[in-house]
């Protein structure tokens, strides 16, 4: 069984290779420590993207008064965790506010930028939320993953969330190569998503080691790597990867599901509409926490402008087709409007089960606003409210600069 690094800030029992606390943020032994005005922002940050929309976030951020109240925590949207010091980010940000990193920057050579939403709800049915979700960037680079956790409702959370805090670990911190991704070959990359995942997936397999009572639980795993022209995915479950065209509108299924109702139209015994109502359609036959030798599969795909990466579990699927995600996502040139409309159509046709979206948008570079139109749509090809009803916003670039460095003064040990 793996050992535990306690964070002394927060009492966190972080994983052995994690660098800092997945909790709080804070640097563990050996890592440089954020200043504690750093933290604190970081920490703010965190608690008000998952509990407001993003107008009154803000507001709370900058101490101001929101001119709505807070929403209920049914809609939480992901912050952006800093890949060289794991501190709290807006996902519109350009620079860590602690380290003061580039972030969300373009690629050098295509000048493509990878803008982010990333949103998890619990449904309208269930009572508790087992899908988990995060949002890594540095130096351009973007790393986002959706789990869906199963085996019960504490179990079911628990095993999302250690996915999560496992993909940090390997990756988060100048030990774990944080800060030099951009150096690596793309075989050395998808080997380190690869190895991530299988830590991933022993993590959990300890944690039932440790805890007998989550005997059963497990979870899905779709991990995206994005930068420039390129997206690495590697993947385990039934959670999904596509891939959506911005000039022609088609979306392509990157991943596999690893589901028995999968492998069953995959050889021809059932149709896709025997599939969709299919009594075994949630039995996977590979999942994180069913054995330790379990792997990932992997993909690649070449990115344009304008194209979109979409990320989601099962609770999205089975209520909005396809051909729906990919309309809306193209209807805005917006992630974060895109994640939200996604979600409020699958509420509206039942939230059966947790949702959780992510939305990549690559976008290119000039004047500091994205140059690829949206398509337009008509009413009938809409499945939710009219697109004239819906606002149409369009990304600014932040044009930050990036945060002074303070000189940090000595203070003895507590």
């Amino acid at each position: 069984m793996s050992a535990h690094r306690i964070c002394v800030v927060c009492g966190h029992a972080n994983l052995d290779r994690a660098t800092y606390c997945f909790q709080c943020g804070a640097a563990l032994e050996g890592q440089p420590a954020a200043t504690p005005k750093a933290r604190r922002r970081s920490q703010r940050i965190l608690r008000a993207m998952r509990s407001a929309e993003e107008g009154d976030a803000w507001a709370h951020i900058e101490g101001e008064t929101p001119g709505t109240a807070l929403l209920s925590r049914q809609r939480l949207q992901e912050p952006v965790t800093c890949l060289s010091c794991g501190t709290f980010n807006r996902p519109t940000a350009r620079y860590c506010v602690a380290c003061g990193i580039p972030l969300i920057v373009p690629d050098e050579e295509s000048q493509l930028i990878a803008c982010v939403s990333a949103r998890t709800d619990i449904g309208r049915l269930r009572e508790n939320n087992e899908d988990s979700i995060g949002l890594w960037a540095g130096k351009g680079v973007l790393l986002a993953l959706v789990a869906d956790g199963m085996g019960g409702a504490a179990g079911g959370e628990e095993a999302s969330r250690l996915t999560v805090e496992a993909v940090q670990a390997d990756f988060v911190g100048e030990e774990r190569g944080g800060n030099s991704l951009l150096s690596l070959a793309e075989e050395l990359i998808s080997q380190k998503l690869a190895a991530a995942i299988q830590a991933a997936n022993l993590a959990v397999i300890d944690r039932v080691g440790e805890d007998a009572t989550l005997r059963g639980m497990g979870t899905t795993a779709t991990l995206a790597y994005v930068h420039g022209r390129r997206a690495l995915v590697a993947h385990v479950g039934d959670s999904r990867a596509y891939l959506v065209d911005g000039e022609e509108g088609w979306i392509n299924q990157i991943t596999s599901d690893h589901s028995f109702v999968e492998a069953l139209l995959s050889a021809g015994h059932i149709t896709e509409e025997q599939a969709i109502q299919h009594p075994m359609r949630n039995v996977l036959y590979r999942a994180l926490g069913q054995t330790p030798d379990t792997t990932a599969d992997m993909y690649d795909r070449y990115l344009k402008a304008g194209d979109r990466i979409v990320l989601c579990t099962d609770g999205l699927t089975r209520h909005v087709r396809p051909d729906e995600i990919a309309r809306l996502v193209l209807a805005d040139n917006n992630p974060e409007a895109a994640t939200r409309r996604l979600i409020d159509l699958a509420n509206q046709r039942g939230g059966e089960d947790n949702i959780s979206v992510v939305v990549i948008q690559i976008v290119s570079v000039q004047d500091g606003v994205m140059d690829t139109p949206a398509p337009s749509l008509t009413s009938t090809e809409q499945p939710g409210a009219p697109l004239s009803e819906q606002a149409r916003d369009t990304i600014e670039l932040p044009r930050q600069t990036p945060p002074k460095r303070r000189k940090r003064r000595s203070r003895p040990a507590d």
